[in-house]
């Protein structure tokens, strides 16, 4: 064989054995599903190097019980269900002098504030006591229309600006005794980052992808260079069809919707979600909200806001603060999506890629592992048809190996171990005898 082509075959091979381990070790790996603030938790990991099976399972292990504690900490600090919670405590308590809590807690009711001052109120944390008057908080009972007079007392006891916080130290403070604090509209994905920030740290991990209810957040790409695939339900009573998919790396997804948590009374909808300016149920046909950014737990609020103020000022809010949002509306004729400019393009119809099973994503190293076989096997019969026929190398440029780079981009020709002038002198040749011969 031809010393250049010798040198060639050499760097190819290295370049496959060097591939090789890397292909095999990038995995996606699930964890089993687990239980939190009264919904599920997944997550899938991508380990850095390849592990043994029985090292593996332990570590998912480990891994697993202390996704779990932190989740349990973030109920503890913010659960409306648990009455020994921080929250539960300081909306049971009557005093109007700060109610110290951990900065955890701190921390997600100043986002919860500043979405408020953002939205003039149209999100607002201490909706709790409209939630319960309309039989969609803890205690939810039959459905049923409240009197005017009580909703215009439970508004009474709701207002953002009654609530002030500390960071220094940590402290929730209200000036209306009776005042309480729901935060379930922004908790699911503070969960979420808090997740994501424990994966984050471990060392071992190259990218993963965590939901808590439908709110997700992801870090790097798949083992095949590709952003996770979220998929979004089509917002349609008793449907669990997907209706478009987006691509996330290292971005949160979080989505907010009028389609499940709701109930009829005389052929009316009462939808769950409450606007703080009636103290009623939102009237307008907005069906569902998809909302993009760094961090869940921001998506997750503003993805509620937005279901708030409709489809109209909805979109409005998310395009002026630089937000990607998809928003779905109830038509006669079926489902219109309204995009943000900054989403356009993001949020695209379910193709069969898009409805691929889990199990198949998971098993894209091995795709990638045919294709770079197939390649190198490729290149290998280049090669040797060049070195055959006629004892030559292949016509053209060196066989084509001066469109060949390595990892410094030097040219393949500039490694051939032949003088560059008999290589041009040979092609000069070759073109000569073309050129003399008869056409066929």
């Amino acid at each position: 064989m031809d010393d250049g082509v010798f040198r060639v075959v050499s760097l190819l091979i290295g370049w496959f054995v060097a591939a090789l381990p890397q292909v095999l070790s990038a995995q996606i790996v699930p964890l089993p599903e687990g239980a939190t603030m009264g919904t599920t938790y997944h997550v899938s990991v991508v380990f850095t190097e390849q592990l043994e099976a029985e090292r593996q399972t332990a570590r998912l292990s480990v891994l697993q019980a202390e996704i779990d504690a932190a989740l349990r900490q973030v109920n503890a600090q913010m659960s409306t269900y648990d009455p020994n919670s921080e929250l539960s405590r300081f909306n049971a308590s009557r005093g109007i002098e700060p109610f110290p809590v951990s900065a955890a807690t701190a921390r997600v009711v100043a986002k919860a504030l500043e979405l408020s001052e953002l939205s003039d109120g149209a999100f607002d944390p201490t909706v709790a006591p409209l939630v319960e008057l309309w039989n969609f908080g803890n205690g939810r009972q039959t459905p049923r229309i409240p009197e005017d007079a009580e909703i215009d007392a439970a508004r009474a006891r709701v207002g953002y600006q009654h609530l002030k916080v500390q960071h220094d130290p940590p402290a929730l403070q209200k000036d209306l005794p009776e005042l309480a604090v729901d935060l379930s509209a922004i908790a699911k994905g503070y969960g979420v980052d808090v997740v994501s920030e424990l994966l984050a740290e471990q060392s071992n991990l190259s990218a993963f992808m965590v939901e808590i209810g439908g709110e997700v957040r992801t870090q790097g790409l798949k083992p095949d260079g590709t952003p996770w695939r979220i998929s979004i339900l089509k917002p349609v009573e008793g449907s669990f069809e997907n209706y478009r998919v987006v691509g996330l790396s290292s971005e949160s997804l979080a989505t907010s919707g009028n389609y499940r948590n709701y109930f009829d009374v005389d052929g009316v909808r009462y939808s769950h979600t409450i606007d703080p300016s009636t103290g009623r149920p939102v009237t307008h046909d907005l069906a569902s909200v998809s909302v993009l950014a760094n961090d869940c737990m921001t998506a997750d609020g503003v993805a509620t806001l937005i279901t708030v103020l409709g489809p109209e000022q909805g979109l409005r809010f998310a395009e002026e603060h630089g937000y990607a949002a998809l928003l779905i509306r109830r038509t006669e004729i079926g489902l219109e999506d309204m995009a943000t400019s900054l989403a356009v393009g993001r949020f695209q119809p379910l193709g069969p890629a898009s409805a691929a099973p889990a199990e198949q994503q998971a098993a894209s190293p091995w795709n990638t592992l045919l294709m770079t076989v197939v390649v190198f096997a490729l290149a290998l019969c280049g090669l040797a048809i060049g070195v055959l026929v006629s004892n030559r190398q292949l016509r053209g440029t060196c066989g084509g190996l001066q469109s060949l780079k390595d990892g410094k981009g030097t040219s393949m020709c500039e490694m051939c171990a032949t003088p560059k002038e008999q290589c041009e002198e040979f092609r000069n040749q070759i073109a000569k005898m073309q050129s003399e011969s008869p056409a066929e």
